[in-house]
């Protein structure tokens, strides 16, 4: 029986074989002293230079790849995407400039597709209008998941909503609390799915 062997590439290594390939071409093709390369079953001939120019290119590519950096493959490309909140354990806190804001969402574990409480505790200024949550994911243009908050007095804030599943399969999730008029914060966690 033979065993299923799947290669994940990233577009480094996508970039670093086709330099190989090129450089593996042009190299056989000067050996043989052939001038022409085969494109799509057609042959076509090449002009001096033309595959020197090609492997400088591609390089220059890669060489900017290892000076700049290339994200590995399935990590979050956006730089909010770092987790902030760890909500599968306790409620969060983030600092504004004039407003501690506080989120907590129950039950826990909290997990995708069910409903969920969302509950803001605000201490220091307190907004004009109700804060809102938006629902999200990091990096991503998302349809819009609104939780809307309503006032149990004191500063304290509290609506229901549900994270969906994602068909990526990503589980890092933000809620951005806007603060009408005010600043907003936000907070990215993993979900369960």
């Amino acid at each position: 029986m033979k065993e299923r062997i799947s290669f994940h590439h990233t577009l480094a290594d996508t970039v670093a074989l086709y330099l190989v390939n090129s450089v593996t071409l042009e190299v056989n093709m000067r050996i043989s002293g052939v001038e022409r390369v085969i494109h799509g079953g057609r042959r076509a001939f090449q002009k001096p230079g033309e595959g020197l120019f090609r492997i400088l290119f591609v390089g220059m590519i890669l060489l900017s790849m290892v000076i700049y950096g290339v994200p590995a493959q399935g990590a979050e490309k956006h730089p909010s995407a770092r987790v902030n909140c760890d909500i599968q354990h306790a409620s969060c806190t983030q600092e504004l400039p004039e407003t501690r804001v506080v989120i907590d969402i129950t039950p826990k574990p909290v997990k995708a597709m069910t409903d969920l409480t969302f509950r803001i505790t605000l201490t220091g200024k307190q907004p004009e209008a109700p804060p809102y949550i938006d629902l999200g994911m990091p990096g991503m243009k998302m349809g819009p998941n609104r939780v809307p908050l309503k006032s149990l007095g004191n500063g304290v804030y509290e609506g229901t909503g549900i994270i969906v599943r994602c068909s990526s399969g990503k589980k890092v999730w933000k809620a951005t609390v806007t603060l009408p008029d005010m600043e907003a914060a936000e907070f990215i966690f993993d979900v369960i799915y």
